[in-house]
C-alpha cells in the first residue's frame, strides 16, 4: 500500500465534519513543526535526514537495474561526483558532472592566478 493513503470502510455515509477532522501522518508531522520554535540545527538535522532517506532510495533502486551508485568529494574543487557503475563488470557506465568538466574546473582554478593580474 502507499505510504499515506489507507482505506476507507464509507466514506459516503460519514459527516463531512469527521471527513475534515482526520489527519494523516505527514500533515501531523508538520503541524508539531509549525507550533515549535525551529533554530537552524534542527533545519540541518532534517536537511541530513531527507538527504540520507533520498541516497538510501536511490541506491536501493538501483541495485533492480543492476546498477551501483558510487558517491566522492572531489577534493581540491569541494564538489560531489556521482559514478553509476554496472554491477557485474565495474564499469563506469555515468558520471556526473562529466570527467570532461571536472578537470577544465581543476584546470581553470590553477589558470586564475595567470589570468588576474591584482595590484594592491
Amino acid at each position: 500500500m502507499i505510504n499515506g493513503i489507507s482505506k476507507q470502510a464509507d466514506v459516503k455515509n460519514m459527516p463531512i465534519t469527521e471527513i475534515k477532522d482526520r489527519r494523516s501522518p505527514d500533515a501531523e508531522k508538520a503541524g508539531n513543526r509549525q507550533g515549535k520554535v525551529v533554530n537552524s540545527e534542527d533545519v540541518k538535522r532534517d536537511q541530513q535526514m531527507d538527504t540520507e532517506e533520498a541516497m538510501e532510495r536511490i541506491v536501493h533502486t538501483a541495485k533492480y537495474f543492476n546498477r551501483k551508485i558510487h558517491l566522492e568529494v572531489e577534493e581540491d574543487l569541494h564538489i560531489m561526483i556521482v559514478k553509476v557503475i554496472d554491477s557485474e563488470t565495474e564499469e563506469v557506465i555515468r558520471q556526473i558532472p562529466p570527467e570532461e568538466l571536472v578537470e577544465l574546473s581543476k584546470n581553470t582554478n590553477d589558470l586564475k592566478g595567470l589570468l588576474i593580474n591584482k595590484e594592491g
